[in-house]
């Protein structure tokens, strides 16, 4: 196909300009978020909010794991280990946690245990939740699922997250994004070298189209990348307080950085117990198993 045309250079810049305009207009569009200085600095998040915010929902086993961890320390509720045989003859360990005292959680915390007691009376072990996580996948990962929703909804609520559609806005953009990239093309095709503008141009908005897709608004992204600085943070281990230990839970780090840092804040700490059933040999990988087996807990 040819795609040679006998146009002038004034027609072929004022349809790229026009182009690129309208483009621009777009991407402001687009990427346009409403939310206040007042409101930026009244934003104050909880160590588990700040999980699910960095991490997401694929990742909240982590943070779950850090509020069940942090709700034993507290005394809301007690851990026992208890060693069992399997059909099979291999020893095992389950953990029973147990007289949870309801009144002294805080709302995020009571959303939590209220999932996890639903699967028990007065008391849950790691062994059942287990089972009832293999036998009934649906209803349990639903449950958890529900835990998700409600720290999106926490995150809304804050103008952290939009909910905002934009599919109409995307697909527009996608359209005069894609003219602009084909007429840059058309344009030094005919050898009108401005035309290569048109198609950096485009190029540049496509990435602007990708990163709308995000649900975080400013505030969001702006607290987003404050984690990030908390995250190299606690890998350096220059962290030491009780919520570092937590977001270092939360995060996922590697045992050797939650280690360090529980080190350095019991040795600073000495009488905050509860934290060090942790580091047992099975803690961490029951836990996790109870809550996604070999897989990440995904939103249905």
């Amino acid at each position: 196909m040819d795609f040679k045309m006998n146009l002038s250079s004034t027609y072929f810049l004022a349809i790229n300009i026009i182009l690129i305009l309208l483009s621009f207009a777009m991407a402001k569009l687009l990427l346009k978020k409403k939310i206040s200085a007042k409101t930026e600095k009244e934003v104050d998040l909880k160590y588990y909010e700040k999980g699910y915010l960095y991490k997401g929902g694929n990742f909240i086993y982590n943070t779950i794991i850090a509020m069940i961890l942090k709700t034993i320390a507290d005394g809301k509720v007690e851990i026992q280990e208890n060693f069992y045989k399997t059909k099979a003859g291999e020893e095992k360990k389950e953990y029973i946690l147990k007289n949870l005292k309801k009144e002294n959680l805080d709302k995020g915390e009571q959303k939590l245990f209220d999932i996890l007691f639903s699967f028990g009376e007065g008391e849950i072990s790691t062994r059942n939740l287990d089972k009832m996580r293999r036998r009934e996948p649906d209803n349990y990962n639903k449950k958890f699922n529900d835990f998700i929703y409600y720290l999106e909804d926490e995150m809304v609520a804050k103008k952290l997250l939009t909910r905002e559609k934009k599919t109409a806005k995307i697909l527009l953009s996608f359209v005069i994004f894609s003219l602009l990239f084909f007429v840059g093309i058309i344009t030094v095709y005919n050898e009108k070298y401005f035309g290569i503008a048109s198609i950096i141009l485009a190029l540049i908005f496509y990435a602007s189209l990708i990163t709308s897709f995000s649900k975080m608004t400013s505030l969001g992204e702006k607290k987003f990348r404050e984690l990030e600085k908390v995250e190299e943070e606690l890998k350096t281990c220059d962290r030491r307080e009780e919520e570092d230990l937590l977001l270092a839970i939360a995060f996922g780090l590697k045992m050797e950085n939650i280690r360090a840092i529980y080190e350095t804040f019991i040795e600073e700490n000495p009488q905050r117990k509860g934290y060090e059933i942790f580091f047992g040999k099975n803690f961490y990988k029951s836990f996790k198993v109870v809550l996604v087996g070999d897989h990440l807990l995904v939103r249905n």
